[in-house]
């Protein structure tokens, strides 16, 4: 399966003032990141509004990543291993391990059954 090409011209970062093809997905997170645009789309009659300075630093940020991402894929440098997944609500990790590996739990012991001379008050009797 073929991934189309698009083609962005960028507006910062590593690659400022540059058009690059690159995959679509690519494409079109650059283009809502705000750090490219599609030099083939027609032009907005309305012009964007100026980006705060807050989406000005995630665009950037943005577009350093998606530079770096390349750079280690053409050198051959493993992506980062993700951190583990949080523990569970209340922070603590319970041992799943059995106390006993008999197979004798505290919950699952019987009572001694009593001796011959002494009578068993505890099963009625069957008649």
């Amino acid at each position: 399966m073929t991934d189309e090409v698009r083609h962005i011209q960028v507006l910062m970062g590593p690659y400022r003032d540059h058009r690059l093809s690159v995959s679509a997905a690519d494409a079109d997170a650059a283009i809502n990141d705000h750090w490219a645009v599609d030099p083939n789309a027609p032009l907005d009659e309305e012009p964007h509004p100026p980006l705060s300075e807050e989406e000005r630093t995630h665009a950037l940020e943005a577009a350093q990543a998606w530079a770096q991402l390349q750079w280690d894929t053409a050198q051959q440098v493993p992506p980062p291993v993700p951190p583990p997944d949080p523990p569970p609500e209340g922070g603590v990790r319970r041992d799943m391990k059995p106390d006993d590996t008999s197979g004798r739990y505290p919950t699952r012991n019987i009572p001694d059954k009593p001796k011959a001379d002494e009578p068993d008050t505890d099963k009625p009797k069957r008649r």
